[in-house]
């Protein structure tokens, strides 16, 4: 098993008290929704991550996420006109959200 390195964990706590002071609640929320979302995520299989990649593996990596993109764009425009048709429709709900910022069944 790989040991993990920690920083300080008073060093990372005072970092985002002082980003998250300067934010408004409803971001606020958002940020406590993520971590609780990042938090379910540990103990899963992360191995497929790499850390050593360099400037080159990423920029190749990009070329290959922009070809593929390129090549769904109609996809993608298809889908978002059928968003927006729902929308107008009503046949979409608004996301509600708990008072502790979770998302609440539907």
């Amino acid at each position: 098993m790989e040991k993990q390195i920690t920083a300080q964990p008073s060093t990372y706590e005072e970092a985002l008290i002082s980003i998250v002071r300067g934010m408004p609640m409803k971001r606020v929320r958002q940020i406590l929704d993520y971590a609780r979302y990042i938090q379910s995520q540990t103990g899963k299989d992360f191995s497929f991550l790499n850390d050593d990649e360099n400037e080159e593996d990423i920029c190749s990596d990009e070329k290959r996420w922009d070809a593929q993109f390129a090549g769904s764009q109609d996809g993608l425009i298809k889908m978002a006109d059928k968003v927006r048709a729902d929308i107008r429709a009503g046949r979409t709900k608004s996301m509600v959200f708990t008072k502790d910022g979770r998302i609440a069944p539907g």
